[in-house]
């Protein structure tokens, strides 16, 4: 018996899960450690920054793949809205300057 292969929808959805997974993890890691810090009155720092970021973009390639997928079915110009969409929410996310989370 050969192997089963593997197509590329199945491929992007393993990752959005993959993805969407990690993100909701970091996010209730981040959660608790910051209302524990802000109880005792202090912060996350750095390492609670970078696991922002983390947590953002991974949330953002958990979303792209069923965003675009639904653009498409929209038109072009829905299409082309949505990929500028996407640019402007990972360059936010890695700069951390817009994290919707944190």
């Amino acid at each position: 018996m050969g192997k089963k292969q593997r197509t590329e929808g199945a491929a992007k959805r393993d990752l959005s899960k993959f993805c969407a997974f990690w993100a909701v993890v970091i996010s209730a890691i981040l959660f608790l450690l910051q209302m524990i810090f802000n109880l005792v009155g202090g912060n996350l720092g750095t390492v609670g920054h970078v696991m922002g970021i983390i947590a953002a973009v991974m949330l953002g390639i958990a979303i792209v793949f069923p965003a675009y997928s639904y653009a498409c079915s929209k038109g072009k110009t829905w299409r082309i809205i949505c990929i500028i969409i996407f640019v402007v929410y990972f360059i936010l996310a890695i700069l951390g300057g817009a994290s919707p989370m944190f």
